[in-house]
């Protein structure tokens, strides 16, 4: 697994988190969402997505054993797992700091060194 490149500013893929102590778990931005799921647009590869969503239609009529009511219930486990693996990989297998807003659309291009 490839490891993050960071840019000049210390973000990574182009998100910021502020410096902080360690062992202190402040997130970025404002607000808290209060609410259990959330609405968010993201990018999929083509391929990707219709894969998903031919398995999750499929699976929603004729596998009701298989969980899989929608989209999200094939993402959301998919994201957890990916994301716990990076937890363990790069945090100490911590929960990285919460970051309440990230900035929209691609990352600025990164310098080569």
């Amino acid at each position: 697994m490839l490891e993050p490149d960071l840019a000049p500013d210390g973000s990574v893929d182009g998100i910021t988190a502020s410096p902080s102590a360690p062992g202190v778990n402040q997130p970025t931005g404002d607000g808290v969402q209060s609410r259990r799921r959330v609405q968010r647009t993201i990018n999929f590869d083509r391929s990707v997505l219709e894969r998903a969503r031919a398995a999750a239609t499929y699976l929603a009529s004729y596998e009701p054993q298989a969980g899989v009511r929608s989209l999200a219930d094939i993402v959301n486990p998919a994201v957890l797992a990916y994301v716990t693996e990076l937890e363990e990989l790069y945090n100490a297998g911590e929960p990285f700091r919460p970051v309440l807003r990230m900035p929209s659309g691609r990352p600025a291009k990164r310098l080569s060194p």
